[in-house]
């Protein structure tokens, strides 16, 4: 007889060869159905039935198959997710495509997830990219795990991803980038691009969503208010990012909320894939831009703390991976190997005392 276990419901029927099965669901009536009916065409020697969520209304959702499973976690999870659920939905939609919607997820292997890294990986993505698929097919398998639909979660194996490699652009690509943008007469992309690269903002849950009440007298500073890390932070912002900001505010003449509050991601993202065919630019994205603010703040000297601060690290360990890429002092010793006297380091001039009156 149906247990309840939780706020769930707990069917268990015992298979020909002796083997105890138990399937969840979130309703005695549910799982009462379930158990007759596995019984029934256990006896008949039958496959067992599948396992039916009432979801709202009149509808059901089968959540042994991966379409239906991905449409529940789309609409009871991913959707209202305000950081990164747009992104997960399109993972998992990749799943479906590659399996189809009517896939068993039973019969979805460590085997066959394994198959499908290593197309996703021919295809061009890098193993950071391949991981996000997995993660949202693995939050499908899951949910169906636990309600009942499947007995066990295959075993999935992650690719290894260095912490420390990041991409970020030069000078010369800075101005490639913004040449293009100007030559496909983009100013939207243009000075999106260049008010990333100098405030290292998060572009869709930053930038994009600050308004104008967010920036400063004059656009001296611009303050995110809702981030990552969920604590406010402010950041100065440059002579030509203010410039950029005062032409787009009278053009357009208080018709939006902020500066680009009306770019639609979208359509950026579709304008962005073709940049990077034409311009070669494949593992170019608007989060490299941030990545290249941090770079640029790092490889001028500036410490540590202050670049936390300004990138809105919630731990230093964040902000360190930016501190691979400077020599930190290994200058000095490159005489040893050039085989040259060592330059003497020039002493700092005190400033001069003036004595009081």
């Amino acid at each position: 007889m149906a247990r309840q276990r939780g706020n769930n419901w707990q069917a268990d029927v015992s298979l020909g060869d002796g083997t105890r099965l138990r399937r969840t669901f979130p309703t005695e009536e549910h799982a009462l159905k379930w158990e007759v009916a596995a019984r029934h065409a256990i006896e008949m020697g039958k496959p067992l039935p599948p396992v039916n969520i009432h979801i709202s209304g009149s509808k059901t959702r089968d959540l042994s198959l991966l379409g239906p499973c991905f449409d529940f976690v789309k609409r009871t999870v991913w959707q209202y997710q305000a950081r990164g659920g747009e992104s997960q939905i399109r993972n998992g939609q990749t799943a479906v495509d590659y399996w189809g919607r009517n896939k068993p997820l039973e019969e979805i292997t460590s085997a066959d997830i394994a198959e499908w890294k290593v197309e996703l990986a021919d295809n061009g993505l890098a193993p950071s990219y391949v991981n996000k698929k997995i993660a949202s097919l693995s939050k499908i398998l899951k949910t169906a795990h636990d309600a009942g639909a499947i007995n066990k979660m295959p075993s999935i194996k992650w690719n290894a991803v260095e912490k420390t490699r990041f991409r970020y652009l030069d000078d010369q690509e800075e101005r490639v980038l913004l040449a293009y943008w100007s030559a496909n007469n983009d100013p939207d992309n243009y000075d999106l691009t260049m008010a990333l690269i100098d405030t290292g903002a998060r572009c869709f849950s930053e930038m994009m969503k600050a308004s104008w009440d967010d920036f400063g007298p004059q656009f001296s500073s611009l303050t995110f208010w809702k981030t990552k890390t969920k604590k406010p932070r402010t950041v100065p912002l440059t002579k030509r990012v203010r410039e950029m900001l005062a032409r787009r505010q009278i053009g357009e003449a208080g018709r939006n909320k902020g500066p680009f509050t009306a770019h639609n991601e979208y359509a950026m993202r579709s304008r962005w894939e073709t940049m990077r065919e034409v311009l070669s630019f494949q593992d170019v994205t608007p989060h490299v831009l941030r990545h290249t603010c941090c770079t640029r703040l790092v490889l001028a000297g500036v410490d540590i703390k202050r670049v936390m601060e300004w990138m809105g690290h919630s731990a230093i360990v964040t902000t360190m991976r930016y501190m691979q890429i400077k020599p930190k002092g290994l200058e000095d010793i490159l005489h040893v190997l050039e085989g040259t006297t060592p330059k003497p380091k020039r002493k700092r001039e005190k400033s001069p005392v003036v004595a009081s009156a």
